[in-house]
């Protein structure tokens, strides 16, 4: 596995294990507030993030670094200037657009920055 696909895989994980321990729990989740959609979204996204790691050679890891970073880093700057929408929608609170701030900025920087590793011949 490369970088493309350990962050992905990382990071579908994390936003999966989220949507889920969020069903559990309820309307929190340590500092973050939930409902279903928001369990849901995460579940989606993050169930994405390890099929684009682990299938087909991790080929749309990358993709799935940059499309999704671009998705949690409009959904954090949206709840940040405009916290009523997802507070309606998502039930999301501040620390929640700071945590998908954070997720964008792992995944842009994995996406945009991270090169990938030359394929090396095996004999």
């Amino acid at each position: 596995m490369d970088a493309q696909q350990y962050t992905a895989l990382g990071t579908g994980l994390a936003l999966t294990a989220g949507g889920v321990f969020g069903y559990l729990d309820g309307t929190t989740l340590l500092l973050f507030t939930v409902n279903q959609l928001h369990n849901h979204v995460h579940l989606v996204s993050g169930t994405i993030g390890i099929l684009a790691a682990l299938l087909f050679h991790g080929i749309h890891a990358r993709l799935y670094n940059k499309a999704f970073g671009v998705v949690y880093l409009a959904v954090g700057v949206i709840g940040i200037v405009l916290p009523r929408i997802t507070a309606e929608l998502l039930n999301a609170n501040f620390y929640d657009h700071l945590l998908h701030l954070g997720i964008a900025a792992i995944l842009l920087y994995a996406g945009y920055k991270i090169t990938p590793e030359p394929s090396v011949a095996r004999a």
